[in-house]
């Protein structure tokens, strides 16, 4: 006899609307002239959130390897967007701060980002949102405490 298939509906929703959502915001990024490729823009968007992390906090955050985030950081340093400061903390670390320069970048980025979320909530009422973004919130500090306990496996 076959195993019932877990109740994984949740799960898969939230993981086939993440992909979704990130395959929009790179096509929404794709269409706004900022003079960067869509994964330079994606990964100045996530600094812009995230100011003054260390890159390999950045790599984790995209989800890409380090050495990879280290050509769009190039890119981004050489574009003036950004700048990379020594960790007071640790001096062999970097810090990922925006320049003033990435100012009308980033309001390009942000008119796309407003754009697609207008889409994507479409039919959500205010109240609806704010719940979603505290179940989304509770989501997410589940999976970082999640996290933390995994690293030791």
């Amino acid at each position: 006899m076959k195993p019932l298939a877990p109740d994984s509906s949740i799960t898969l929703m939230i993981v086939d609307t993440a992909r979704l959502l990130r395959k929009r915001f790179e096509i929404a990024l794709s269409h706004v002239e900022t003079g960067l490729t869509v994964s330079e823009a994606r990964a100045l968007a996530i600094i812009w959130r995230n100011p003054g992390l260390r890159q390999t906090a950045l790599a984790d955050r995209m989800n890409v390897e380090p050495m990879t985030l280290v050509g769009y950081l190039d890119a981004l340093e050489k574009a003036g967007l950004i700048a990379r400061q020594a960790d007071p903390s640790d001096r062999r670390a970097k810090l990922v701060v925006l320049t003033e320069e990435a100012d009308p970048v980033l309001d390009k980025i942000g008119m796309a980002m407003t754009e697609l979320r207008a889409e994507v909530l479409a039919g959500v009422s205010q109240e609806e949102q704010k719940l979603l973004e505290g179940l989304l919130g509770t989501l997410k500090g589940n999976l970082l405490s999640g996290e933390a306990g995994n690293c030791n496996r």
